[in-house]
């Protein structure tokens, strides 16, 4: 017998296990204590862990666009969507925009409750290094806070760009270096197994669902069913025709989803929908307009706090104060509420530099 296959099995074995262990290491180590930049404010909560609190559930549907600019943009009134939320008891600001148009800065601004702008300086306005934002995504004080009082921390990141590591449970998670994901499968799993939650622990849960819908790729219809789409030389009426169809899908999914998590809740529990920017088909990004501004920045964003929740909630409420009104009303903090601003990026390869856009925004209020 021939030896030789015998040895490559053990070498690429091996080498497969390396490979693993430090894919693994490197992606654990970012879990861990880190020290924050200068300018950074960590927020905790009072020591004394508290009883009765509530699950809170905060879904992200990635660069779902403003009332304001389906109809501008699109042509399109998403009345039925909004009056069904309304029904159900969601506040939603009149006219809602983000404090940032893209995802990299968005997510960890809102997950750590503050603005990131003191990456100017530390990291400067030329750098292309995203790894700075990401870390204080992985480890943001919303999740460490929570586990600090017995909350069950899961994470559904269905096709969105990564996912916090301060998670307890990661279900639908096909996305591993062995297997690669599938958007479709991976959407309607998260949507499906997200009231399934409370079934599987005890313990007051913290759900977080970030989901790339209906920003592209477009891989559902209206109606949920398959289609397929090529980014390359698209225009940009055509992507928002593909846009729109997924959008569609999402507002059917997300009420039936809405419906199903207070079903099956005990008591009534916190849900916090939002999008982390608008749509940005189409835009300049080192030279846009106001219009393309507005555009980028006017986003989703609806709270149904139960129990009188929502009296603290006001109408030009950014992502960057939801989660200190919902520590401060839920969970005995007292934190101060930022001024509500919004901040363009003068190109999307330099995440942070940064203009301050808050005057353009407030005249389309």
């Amino acid at each position: 017998m021939n030896p030789r296959p015998k040895y490559l099995l053990i070498f690429a074995s091996s080498t497969f296990i390396l490979f693993l262990t430090l894919y693994f290491g490197i992606n654990n180590a970012i879990d861990q204590e880190i020290e924050y930049p200068k300018g950074f404010e960590v927020l905790l909560l009072p020591d004394k862990k508290q009883t009765n609190l509530p699950d809170i559930y905060y879904i992200i549907l990635d660069e779902y666009a403003g009332t304001d600019s389906l109809e501008k943009n699109f042509g399109f009134d998403n009345i039925e969507f909004i009056s069904e939320l309304s029904k159900r008891g969601f506040f939603m600001p009149s006219n809602s925009y983000s404090n940032y148009p893209f995802t990299l800065l968005s997510i960890p601004s809102t997950l750590n409750m503050q603005y990131l702008n003191f990456f100017s300086e530390e990291v400067g306005i030329d750098s292309t290094n995203l790894q700075p934002a990401k870390i204080l995504r992985e480890n943001n004080l919303v999740m460490k806070n929570l586990k600090s009082q017995g909350y069950y921390v899961v994470s559904f990141y269905a096709g969105a760009d990564s996912v916090p590591l301060l998670v307890d449970e990661k279900p639908c998670n096909s996305r591993s270096i062995l297997s690669g994901f599938d958007k479709r499968s991976e959407i309607l799993c998260t949507f499906s197994e997200m009231p399934k939650i409370k079934d599987r622990t005890s313990r007051p849960v913290f759900v977080y669902a970030h989901m790339a819908l209906p920003h592209d790729p477009y891989v559902f219809d209206e109606y949920g069913n398959p289609v397929s789409f090529n980014h390359e030389n698209i225009d940009t009426a055509t992507e928002r025709k593909f846009y729109l169809q997924q959008l569609k899908f999402t507002n059917k999914k997300t009420i039936e989803t809405i419906d199903a998590i207070i079903a099956k809740s005990e008591s009534l529990p916190i849900i916090i929908l939002q999008s982390d920017h608008g749509e940005r088909i189409g835009v300049n990004w080192d030279d846009p307009t106001k219009e393309m501004v507005r555009q980028g920045l006017n986003n989703l964003n609806a709270y149904y706090l139960p129990h009188d929740g929502r009296i603290s909630l006001y109408d030009d409420i950014t992502p960057v104060n939801t989660f200190r009104v919902v520590f401060n009303e839920y969970l005995n903090a007292d934190f101060e509420l930022l001024d509500d601003r919004h901040y363009w990026v003068s190109s999307d390869k330099k995440p942070y530099d940064l203009e301050d856009v808050t005057e353009i925004i407030d005249e389309y209020r």
